[in-house]
């Protein structure tokens, strides 16, 4: 955050964990009304669909990240 916002890192921090709290606060929200709705096993299926994503999505950038690097070399 100090290397994105080099002049005001304070307030770069407050903001992350200004994001940080409310993906807390609507995560809870969204996964009790999924367990109320689903029941459990559709609260798990939902979280597997998520972290394959997640996981996903940090393959495919960290294999751009890497190929960025390795041409800036």
């Amino acid at each position: 955050m100090a290397e994105a916002m080099p002049d005001d890192a304070e307030a770069g921090g407050g903001l992350m964990v200004a994001v940080v709290q409310t993906s807390i606060a609507v995560g809870s929200t969204l996964g009790g009304v999924l367990f109320d709705s689903a029941g459990y096993r559709g609260a798990f299926l939902v979280a597997a669909a998520v972290l394959a994503v997640a996981s996903a999505l940090a393959f495919v950038t960290s294999r751009v990240t890497n190929a960025g690097t390795r041409q800036a070399s």
